[in-house]
């Protein structure tokens, strides 16, 4: 196993806002670890509540040759791909850098969450095959809670029960998507295998438990009878109207072989996709199978293909997702010849029918730039870099045309959200083919830029001769510091009607219209979470985030589930801000299958006193010894609980 250690050195200088702010300032780097179409995730592989990442990529230079794998006839070979951990070690202030033992491939896609119910983050893997192995890892990848991971087989089967074999999709993401507490996921893309044949995968996996996943709303992204072949396509899962249903977007390249295959469009071949799919939720008579339909954004976001970049979120602080998304533009958009990048930023606006987008674009200062991440994998990323409570935007990549007049050149920009509107901009380390991340550097709520892959940055690292200029990790630190935690809920509330409970909050009085919220439902009695989440429970580090990412409730603050087992369950509700710090959470308690309770308030305010009445609503004096009756407790806080108990 190869181990390094990386320190981390230096600070950075305070960012400006504007074009002739101060520079920002490169932390450490590191040349010998890294590589190029990188997958990469936060996490914490070790349970000690602080940040780790997990990355892949293809590596081109002597000091990081690849590693040796069998290849299809068994044979060892030398790829030029490695998959690193890197877990931070607190004695010696620095990220210890390991070999993973699993190749992962190019382009990587990590869906972190708790898939076993034991309270640690594990994670789903998929990316695209290079060199044309078809031996890279995908799949579940189960967190030990020492640094380790165990590969686990998962069970995909159709809807007539046979099983799909083999499932390598493209791109993965997470959510709830029928409402029954278990997290399900999002695939798309196409993988060959071993003869050569090409597999479509384009499908919600909506989870059965043990493992195992039933393949549904395959039929969404069809064209005619003609599966869509997706490549260089991107993933999101999110709620776009904020009604507690999980929908999902992506967007990419239609790769079939047969042109004829293709959708046409105004007499044109189209090789784009972009399907922007809201969640109806769940019925009676669908066996758990959720209802999506395409809102039909794809003629409002047009032109745009592979390697694109695509950020959901409440960019404008109105409380509604927004939607940033770009990618490269064919001679369709451009002039005969041309092939540059195209940006759109979408806002949200709830209506009558749904959601409905307005593209801003135009007031945007990126408007019309040629800025090319060329990965597909987290190549762009929004967050409250600042700590002003909105959402800024990191971009790295390519361009033609710079921002600053300078030559065309791989660039990195940090673009400052002023109010919805995206007016300034700091150039920052960065280039093409990388990924971008956010590490705690040790230091909870701090949120630290970095990236990881091909540089080629003049301004940064001009001495062409240098490894860094070519492939490379850098690491800074946020000159803002660290970033406080937000407020939990101020109440939360179960309400349960047979096996279906809905959960409702509300949001704390400091609350910003943009934040999220995350939940967990935890069996009291087996200590298993039911629904698992993908931050710290317990102990000092409560509601410490393991992932940077949005809390997966979303923007919603009231949630249905249904189909939840009999038992009796712990609940948490938590804040996540837009800097993706998440606040303690909101507990309680309520009961499923107890036929004498039917609405139970699980705000853990103190009870300061209780009063009985009978069913018609009278006063009592003291409770019967038989009969149905209603307790009110009246807490500290000033809420007050209704419980209908039977004696």
């Amino acid at each position: 196993m190869k181990k390094a250690t990386f320190m981390i050195l230096g600070a950075v200088a305070a960012l400006g806002f504007n074009a002739e702010a101060a520079d920002f300032t490169v932390g450490s780097q590191n040349t010998t670890q890294c590589v190029i179409y990188p997958g990469i995730c936060e996490i914490d592989i070790n349970g000690d509540g602080i940040l780790d990442l997990i990355y892949s990529g293809e590596v081109r230079d002597a000091a990081t040759a690849g590693r040796i794998i069998e290849d299809a006839e068994g044979n060892e070979t030398q790829i030029g791909n490695n998959t690193f951990q890197m877990v931070w070690n607190t004695a010696t202030n620095s990220y210890d850098i390991t070999e993973f033992p699993y190749y992962f491939a190019n382009k990587a896609y990590f869906a972190v969450a708790d898939w076993n119910g034991d309270g640690k983050p594990d994670f789903y893997a998929t990316g695209e095959a290079s060199m044309g192995l078809h031996n890279v890892e995908f799949g579940m990848f189960l967190n030990n809670g020492d640094g380790t991971f165990t590969r686990t087989q998962i069970t995909v089967v159709d809807e007539s029960g046979s099983e799909i074999t083999p499932f390598d999709p493209r791109t993965v993401d997470v959510a709830d998507f029928n409402s029954d507490g278990m997290l399900d996921m999002v695939v798309t893309g196409w993988k060959a295998d071993a003869s050569d044949v090409r597999h479509n995968y384009n499908m919600v996996l909506i989870n059965q438990g043990d493992m195992k996943f039933k393949a549904t709303n395959t039929d969404l992204l069809l064209y005619g009878n003609n599966p869509y072949e997706l490549a260089l396509n991107l993933l999101v899962a999110t709620d776009l109207n904020n009604d507690g249903y999980a929908d999902f977007l992506t967007q990419g390249n239609i790769d079939n072989a047969d042109e004829a295959d293709k959708p046409v469009k105004n007499g044109k071949v189209m090789g784009r996709t972009f399907v922007a799919a809201l969640n109806l939720g769940v019925d009676g008579m669908n066996d758990g199978v959720p209802t999506l339909y395409d809102l039909g954004l794809a003629d409002g976001v047009a032109h745009h293909y592979g390697h694109g970049g695509m950020e959901v979120c409440d960019f404008n602080n109105d409380g509604v997702p927004d939607i940033l998304v770009g990618g490269e533009s064919p001679n369709d958009a451009r002039g005969d010849g041309q092939w540059e990048y195209f940006w759109q930023l979408l806002n949200g606006k709830i209506t009558s029918d749904g959601v409905a987008y307005t593209d801003v674009t135009g007031n945007q200062i990126f408007n019309g730039k040629d800025i090319r991440p060329l990965n597909d994998s987290k190549p762009i990323r929004a967050i409250d870099y600042n700590g002003d409570g909105q959402y800024d935007l990191f971009m790295p990549g390519w361009c033609t045309g710079m921002l600053d007049g300078t030559e065309n050149t791989q660039a990195g920009w940090f673009f400052p959200n002023n109010n919805g509107a995206f007016d300034s901009y700091v150039r920052v380390p960065g280039a093409s083919e990388l990924g971008v991340f956010f590490t705690e550097d040790g230091v909870s709520g701090a949120r630290n830029y970095g990236f990881l892959g091909q540089s080629w940055d003049s301004k940064y690292f001009d001495d062409e001769t240098d490894i860094i200029k070519g492939r490379m990790m850098m690491m800074s630190r946020n000159p803002f510091g660290v970033l406080a935690r937000p407020d939990a809920p101020a109440s939360l509330n179960a309400t349960v009607n047979g096996n279906e409970v809905t959960l409702e909050w509300t949001p704390a009085a400091s609350s910003k219209n943009n934040v999220t919220y995350d939940y967990y439902i935890k069996n009291i009695n087996t200590g298993k979470y039911y629904r698992g989440i993908t931050a710290t429970v317990g102990g000092e580090n409560d509601g410490v985030r393991n992932t940077i990412a949005q809390g997966r409730a979303f923007m919603a603050k009231k949630l249905t589930l249904n189909n939840i087992p009999s038992g009796k369950y712990e609940v948490g509700v938590q804040t996540v801000d837009a800097a993706l710090n998440g606040s303690k959470f909101k507990t309680g308690n309520f009961t499923v299958g107890d036929t004498g309770v039917s609405v139970v308030n699980v705000d853990n305010s103190p009870v300061v006193a209780v009063e009985y009445y009978d069913i018609a609503g009278r006063r009592l004096n003291e409770v019967p010894v038989q009969g149905i009756v209603i307790k009110k407790n009246i807490r500290e806080n000033g809420s007050v609980s209704i419980v209908k108990e039977i004696y």
